[in-house]
C-alpha cells in the first residue's frame, strides 16, 4: 500500500495482498511470544494487541483454552468405532485401512488422512461461518488443530485450510474489508479508518471497473440515499413500468376508438360490430361493463424512459471499458491514461443514470426543477459524448505513452472540465437545486381541477376522487 492509496478513503487489495497480511502478523507474534507459526495461528484471532496483553498476562491460560496444551488421554487405546461416538465417526465406513494416520501434536487420537478430509469438510470448509478454534475429531479432546496437523493431510485440504484461515480474518475485519459485488470480481476493498460514507455512501471505483456504495453494496446511486435506490429498484421501478404500459393501453384506446352512440362502449374506428344489419344499434340494448382502462390515470414515465437510455449506454460504457486490453508494448503510463479516461465515463454514466430516480423521488410537482435538472443532464450527456469521442480518437492513432501524453493537449481540458461539472452537478441537487426560483403557492386555488370531470380536488391527492371512486357499471 503506498502514500496514494493511505490518503484515499480506500484500497483496492487482491487475494495475495490479504494472504501476505495475514502471514506477517502471524509471523510476528511466532517471532515476539516465540511460538510457532501452527500456533501462532491458532491464538492470534486476528486482534494482535489483545493476544499480546493475553499473552503477556495468562500464557498458560490462555494455551490451554486454546487447545495448545497436551491433553491428558485417559485410554489411549479406546476404540474410535464405539457406538458411542458414532455421531463423531460416522465417516469410519469411508475410511482405507491403508491411510495414514494423523493426529495433533497435542493428543494421541490418529485418524486417517481421508476421515480428517471429510471431518475437516463437513464441520468447516463447507460452513459459512467460521469458527475460533479448529479442534481433534474426538468427542471429549479439545487439543488445537493447526497448520503443522494440516501439513500431513492432502494438498487439497493444505489449500482449503488456507481459504478457512483468510475467511476467517474477513469475518473478523468485515466492517474493513469488503469484496467487491461485480459478478466473477476477486479484488477487495479495505476502508480506511476515519472514512465517512455520509448518508449517500461512498462511490467505491473497483479496478473491475464496477462502482459501488460501500454502506448498501448496491451500484453506485449518488445523487440519492441507499433507502431511494433500495425502495426504486425494489418497488418504484416495477410500479412505473406497470403504470407506463397501462397508459400506453390507455392512450392508444383514445386514439383509435370512438364511443359507441348507444353503449358508449368503446368501439375500434372503422369497426361496425355494434350495428344491426338494418344500421341500427339493436346488439346494444344492455349497458357493457364499463373497460377499467378507463379510469387509468395517465403517469408521466418520463423519467423512465431516461433512466432506461441511461442504462443503455452505462452498458456501453462498462463493454467499452472490458474490452480495452493492457498490450505487453504500451507503457503503464498509456495504461493509467487509458483506462482512468474509461472509468471516468463510467462514473458519469452512472451518475447521470440515477438523477432520473432523484427526479421521480424529489421533482413530481416542481417543474422549474424538473425543467433545469433535465437541461443539466442533457449538457452533461453532451460533454460525455464529447469526452468519449476525444478518447477514443487519441487512443485510435496507435501512438506511444510519450507520444500520447504530448499530443493530448485536448484531454486534461476535456477531463477537468468533465470532472468541475459533475462535481457541481452533484452539489447543486445535494442542495436541492436552490438556485432555482421557484413561486410560491400562497397564491394559487386550495384545490385543482380534474381535466375529465371537473371535480375540486385538494393538494392532498394525486388522483381524482370522483373519477376513482365512480361506480363500475355492470350488465
Amino acid at each position: 500500500m503506498d502514500d496514494d492509496d493511505l490518503q484515499r478513503p480506500y484500497s483496492v487489495c487482491t487475494r495475495d495482498d490479504l494472504k501476505e497480511r495475514i502471514t506477517k502478523q502471524i509471523d510476528v507474534i511466532s517471532e515476539i511470544f516465540c511460538v510457532s507459526n501452527s500456533d501462532a495461528t491458532v491464538l492470534l484471532r486476528w486482534n494482535s494487541q489483545l493476544l499480546s496483553e493475553r499473552l503477556s498476562q495468562e500464557n498458560k491460560k490462555l494455551l490451554t483454552e486454546s487447545g495448545l496444551k497436551p491433553v491428558v488421554v485417559t485410554d489411549s487405546n479406546q476404540d474410535l468405532s464405539d457406538s458411542s461416538c458414532d455421531e463423531f465417526y460416522e465417516f469410519f465406513d469411508d475410511v482405507d485401512d491403508d491411510d495414514v494416520k494423523v493426529s495433533t501434536p497435542f493428543c494421541s487420537h490418529k485418524f486417517s488422512t481421508t476421515y480428517w478430509s471429510k471431518y475437516l469438510d463437513k464441520n468447516f470448509f463447507s460452513v459459512e461461518k467460521t469458527l475460533d478454534t479448529i479442534s481433534c475429531p474426538h468427542q471429549d479432546c479439545g487439543a488445537a488443530v493447526g497448520r503443522d496437523t494440516i501439513e500431513k493431510l492432502t494438498v487439497k485440504d493444505k489449500n482449503r485450510y488456507d481459504e478457512y484461515v483468510l475467511r476467517s480474518y474477513l469475518d473478523t475485519s468485515k466492517r474493513q474489508i469488503k469484496q467487491c459485488p461485480a459478478q466473477g470480481c476477486s479484488y477487495f476493498i479495505e476502508f480506511h479508518k476515519g472514512t465517512d460514507a455520509e448518508e449517500y455512501g461512498l462511490n467505491v471505483v473497483c479496478l473491475c471497473g464496477h462502482t459501488f456504495c460501500c454502506r448498501c453494496s448496491l451500484e453506485t446511486h449518488r445523487p440519492v440515499t441507499c433507502n431511494n435506490a433500495s425502495d426504486w429498484l425494489s418497488r418504484d421501478l416495477q410500479k412505473l413500468s406497470e403504470a407506463s404500459d397501462k397508459s400506453l393501453s390507455f392512450l392508444w384506446i383514445e386514439a383509435n376508438t370512438e364511443p359507441c352512440p348507444h353503449c358508449l362502449s368503446p368501439v375500434e374506428i372503422g369497426l361496425e360490430s355494434h350495428k344491426t344489419e338494418s344500421g341500427t344499434y339493436g346488439d346494444c340494448l344492455e349497458p357493457v361493463e364499463q373497460d377499467p382502462l378507463w379510469n387509468v390515470e395517465v403517469v408521466d414515465t418520463s423519467c423512465l424512459d431516461r433512466w432506461e437510455a441511461c442504462e443503455v449506454s452505462l452498458v456501453e460504457a462498462r463493454s467499452e471499458l472490458q474490452a480495452f486490453k493492457e498490450s505487453d508494448n504500451t507503457s503503464e503510463e498509456y495504461i493509467r491514461i487509458v483506462r482512468a479516461g474509461l472509468m471516468l465515463i463510467v462514473q458519469c454514466r452512472q451518475f447521470l443514470k440515477w438523477t432520473c430516480v432523484y427526479e421521480h423521488i424529489h421533482l413530481e410537482y416542481e417543474a422549474s426543477k424538473k425543467e433545469f435538472l433535465r437541461f443539466l443532464q442533457d449538457y452533461g450527456n453532451t460533454l460525455v459524448k464529447s469526452y468519449a469521442e476525444t478518447l477514443k480518437e487519441e487512443t485510435g492513432k496507435g501512438l506511444s505513452a510519450a507520444q500520447l501524453v504530448c499530443s493530448r493537449s485536448n484531454i486534461p481540458a476535456v477531463t477537468s472540465s468533465i470532472g468541475n461539472y459533475f462535481y457541481n452537478f452533484s452539489k447543486a441537487l445535494k442542495d436541492g437545486l436552490d438556485a432555482v426560483k421557484v413561486k410560491h403557492y400562497d397564491d394559487f386555488a386550495p384545490c385543482w381541477l380534474c381535466d375529465r370531470c371537473s371535480y375540486a380536488n385538494t393538494w392532498l391527492h394525486k388522483a381524482c376522487q370522483m373519477c376513482c371512486e365512480s361506480p363500475v357499471v355492470n350488465k
